[in-house]
């Protein structure tokens, strides 16, 4: 499938090109715009909770607290709970509505048609998914500075204009590169595990039955790729 995705940017007509460009912004708008507050929230409560146990053992250096922020929030917990609230909202639902289309033979019906079901219903969710990603990882990363900083704000003179300035000092070129790659293969993978499940679900049973299988298997891809590129930070 994703050979077949790939080859499809290639093989695509004028007409094909403006449906692609239709519906991927329909799947950027479900994913990460109807989606912004409930990141904007996770990522509020998670600057809390990380700051919160550092102030109550007496660590409020802002460089200190800023160096946390950057390497465990924005480099690992907030691109992987990102990449959980997208399958969990959004992955899941690819993969029901394929599952729909299949147990209408709508699908059967684009074959028919001469119309390749993966160039057609594919791509514009994997590519609205994996733009979405970089989207809800700058929204979440905005609230967990926004709690992080309302934390130090309390304790501190620091407001979150300086947190801010000392986390973005944390972060280098290659950790912004590595964080935007990371994201690119989160959206790629989850866009196509769900729909690769849709397509095998021919009927109410077994989108039952794949609805959790894409869920594992997207989390778990997820989890290995994060654990890759956390080797290669640190390793």
């Amino acid at each position: 499938m994703s050979g077949n995705l790939i080859s499809g940017f290639f093989h695509t007509s004028a007409g094909r090109y403006q449906y692609l460009l239709k519906h991927t912004i329909q799947q950027l708008f479900f994913t990460a715009l109807q989606s912004y507050q409930l990141v904007l929230f996770i990522g509020l409560a998670l600057g809390v909770l990380m700051v919160v146990p550092m102030v109550s053992l007496g660590f409020t250096d802002i460089d200190l607290l800023s160096s946390l922020i950057s390497k465990v929030l924005f480099q690992q917990l907030i691109p992987f709970i990102t990449a959980i609230v997208a399958i969990g909202r959004s992955g899941t639902a690819i993969t029901a509505e394929i599952a729909s289309m299949q147990s209408q033979q709508a699908i059967d019906m684009l074959l028919l048609q001469g119309i390749d079901p993966h160039h057609l219903l594919v791509q514009p969710r994997v590519i609205g998914m994996t733009l979405s990603m970089m989207l809800l990882t700058v929204w979440m990363s905005a609230g967990a500075i926004l709690g992080a900083s309302s934390i130090v704000l309390m304790v501190d003179d620091a407001g979150w204009l300086q947190v801010l300035r000392a986390s973005a000092g944390m972060l280098t070129l290659r950790e912004w590169g590595l964080t935007a790659l990371m994201m690119l293969w989160f959206g790629m993978a989850i866009g196509t595990i769900h729909c690769y499940y849709g397509f095998q679900s021919a009927n109410a049973v077994q989108t039952a039955m794949n609805l959790p299988k894409a869920f594992v298997r997207s989390f778990l891809s997820c989890l290995l790729v994060i654990t890759l590129f956390s080797l290669v930070r640190y390793g």
